[in-house]
């Protein structure tokens, strides 16, 4: 006889299991939900980069030769040693990392909200205690903030997504000084151009994560930090480096000179077209949050009307109800021209005062 078994009852009740956050897949004229980037790689770069992939067993796992040679690569290729850096999947994976080596049972981080629903999301999952701080949209952490208690990881995302802002002047540096792991979130680099990797040699507490998804590469999932070679190698020995990476990875990690033009290219056209729908933002008279990044956080009277007409007329940008702090905005990712015109253009007939 089959015994029935409550499935519920074997998981742990420590954790919400409900996702930290879900996305439309309403069709679209203009997908400006994900902080994507609009522009893919060009088909004579790809070409290029399957031939290699060609190249690979596929049959066999990739070795930790293999993975020597693409971080060795794509460390030269972004001026980094070797020994300073690890590949993942994605930043997510980093974030995770964090928590696994300086996290966990009796151990607490700092985070500030409202951010990526990871940070807190991730937390929960390895056990470890979180004192959230929460601003206002366009509020950023101050040294202050960083004074008030002490802890084991500190994260500071720069620029903040989903607001895009920066940290304060001399945030970071206070963290620093602190016997904490200092997480810099560098994911939109490319576009706010500022980074804190320069504070690395002189502070080893320091750990700078990246990813390649916002500047062209999100069905890739190929991220990377820079840290401390203590830290990369408690990292890599917790992901057991190099089976969390996949062949297609370590190809495209290994080859990254060729796509890091294309993803400066993209960044700098992204970059200009964000100040433009700024610009129509102040014309339109809409409130909104000067961005560093790939996308614009506004806000409107009614955010759940404007995401779904937006979303009828073929224009998916991203509701915030859920996330602390933010149940009055929307964040819409920077497109292609034609797609922020479109957005711009459906916007224009909403009562979004």
């Amino acid at each position: 006889m089959k015994q029935e078994i409550a499935v519920k009852c074997l998981l742990r009740e420590d954790v919400s299991y409900s996702p930290p956050f879900t996305v439309s897949e309403l069709p679209h004229k203009a997908k400006l939900d994900q902080n994507e980037a609009p522009f893919d790689l060009p088909n004579e770069v790809k070409v290029i980069l399957l031939e290699r992939l060609k190249e690979n067993q596929w049959n066999r796992y990739p070795q930790p030769s293999v993975y020597a040679d693409a971080k060795k690569a794509f460390a030269k290729s972004i001026g980094f040693p070797p020994e300073n850096l690890i590949l993942t999947i994605g930043c997510d994976q980093l974030i995770q990392g964090a928590y696994l080596i300086a996290g966990g049972h009796d151990r607490n981080a700092l985070i500030f909200e409202p951010t990526y629903p990871m940070f807190s999301h991730a937390a929960r999952f390895n056990q470890t205690n979180m004192t959230r701080i929460q601003l206002a949209a366009e509020e950023t952490p101050t040294k202050d903030h960083i004074n008030e208690t002490e802890h084991h990881i500190i994260f500071i995302v720069a620029p903040n997504n989903p607001t895009g802002t920066l940290p304060k002047e001399g945030v970071i540096e206070t963290a620093l000084s602190k016997n904490s792991l200092v997480f810099v979130d560098e994911s939109y680099v490319d576009f706010s151009k500022k980074t804190w990797s320069h504070l690395l040699k002189e502070h080893p507490n320091l750990f700078i994560a990246r990813s390649t998804s916002k500047s062209c590469m999100a069905g890739i999932r190929l991220g990377y930090g820079i840290g401390h070679p203590d830290i990369i190698n408690a990292m890599e020995a917790t992901f057991t480096t190099p089976y969390h990476l996949s062949c297609l990875q370590l190809v495209i990690a290994k080859h990254f000179d060729l796509i890091q033009p294309h993803l400066k290219e993209f960044a700098d056209i992204i970059i200009a077209e964000r100040e433009r729908v700024a610009i129509q933002f102040r014309k339109m008279e809409i409130p909104f949050i000067p961005s560093q990044g790939n996308f614009i956080l506004f806000k409107v009277n009614s955010p759940s009307d404007i995401f779904q007409q937006l979303s009828e007329s073929g224009v998916r940008i991203r509701s915030l109800h859920t996330i602390p702090g933010l149940s009055d905005y929307v964040r819409v990712t920077i497109g292609k021209k034609e797609e922020n015109d479109l957005f711009l253009e459906k916007l224009k007939t909403l009562p979004f005062k």
